[in-house]
C-alpha cells in the first residue's frame, strides 16, 4: 500500500516530468507548506502597506487568513469561517508574488495532476488529506505514538536547540541552492538575505522588492545592479 508521503512524492516527480504542462520553465520551484506561508506573510505586509501604510502583519492574522486560503483553493467548506481583511487583494498578491517567483505551490500542482489524468486513481490524494499534509497535522498524528512523553532536561533542551540550529543551517543552504536553480525564488533570498548579519531588517526587503520590480527583475539579479547594498 502506497504511503500518503509516498503521494507527495510521486505527485512532485510528475510534475518534474512533465513540467511543460506547468510553466514555461524546468527551473520552476515546487512550493511546499513553510514556502507557501511565508509567501502569503510577504503577500499580506504588501496589501497592509498598500491600504495601511505600515509592512507588517500579525502572525495571528497571518494563521486565520493562511486558514481560510487553503480551504478556498482546496474548494473545501469555509462558510463558518469569517473573510479575511482585503482577502481578495491578498490572494491576488500570494498568487502574483508565486508566478513573478517561478514558484508554484502544492495545492496548484496537485490539483493540475489530477485534472489532467497524470496520476493512478490509487495515488489520489483527497482534499481534507492535502490540507492536514499541509497544515501538519498528518506528521503530527503519524509520529504520535504510544511513547510516554517524558520530563526535558538540560539535556534534552540542549539538544533540541541542536536541532533547531541544524534545521535552520540545513534550510539557509538550501536557500542558496534553490537560487542558483531558480534565480526568481524571492522567497529563498528572503531566508538567506540577513545571513550572515547584513543588518537588513523588513524595511529593507521590501524596499528591495520594490526597486527589483521597478526593474522588472528578481531581487537576486536585482543585486547585480545593486551590489553594495547588500555588502
Amino acid at each position: 500500500m502506497i504511503t500518503f508521503q509516498q503521494k507527495i512524492l510521486n505527485l512532485v516527480k510528475c510534475f518534474r516530468r512533465q513540467w511543460r504542462l506547468f510553466s514555461n520553465s524546468e527551473r520552476t520551484t515546487v512550493c511546499g507548506a513553510d514556502c507557501m506561508l511565508m509567501a502569503l506573510q510577504l503577500s499580506m505586509a504588501e496589501v497592509n502597506k498598500q491600504h495601511h501604510g505600515d509592512f507588517t502583519v500579525s502572525l495571528s492574522d497571518v494563521l486565520e487568513t493562511w486558514n481560510y486560503l487553503l480551504h478556498d483553493k482546496l474548494g473545501l467548506s469555509y462558510e463558518n469561517m469569517k473573510e479575511p481583511e482585503n482577502y481578495a487583494d491578498v490572494k491576488k498578491a500570494y498568487h502574483t508574488f508565486l508566478a513573478k517567483s517561478n514558484m508554484l505551490d502544492l495545492v496548484d500542482i496537485c490539483q493540475k495532476c489530477y485534472s489532467l489524468g497524470l496520476l493512478p486513481e490509487d495515488e489520489s490524494i483527497a482534499p481534507v488529506q492535502l490540507l492536514e499534509f499541509i497544515s501538519g497535522i498528518t506528521n503530527v498524528q503519524e509520529n504520535n505514538g504510544s511513547v510516554l512523553p517524558t520530563p526535558s532536561t538540560q539535556v534534552d533542551r540542549q539538544g533540541q536547540e541542536n536541532v533547531k540550529a541544524s534545521i535552520l543551517a540545513k534550510k539557509s543552504v538550501c536557500s542558496y541552492l534553490n537560487l542558483l536553480v531558480n534565480s526568481k525564488d524571492d522567497l529563498a533570498l528572503a531566508h538567506i538575505l540577513n545571513v550572515p548579519d547584513r543588518g537588513l531588517g523588513r524595511e529593507a526587503f521590501t524596499n528591495l522588492k520594490h526597486a527589483s520590480q521597478e526593474k522588472k527583475m528578481s531581487i537576486f539579479l536585482f543585486r547585480h545592479l545593486e551590489p553594495e547594498i547588500f555588502l
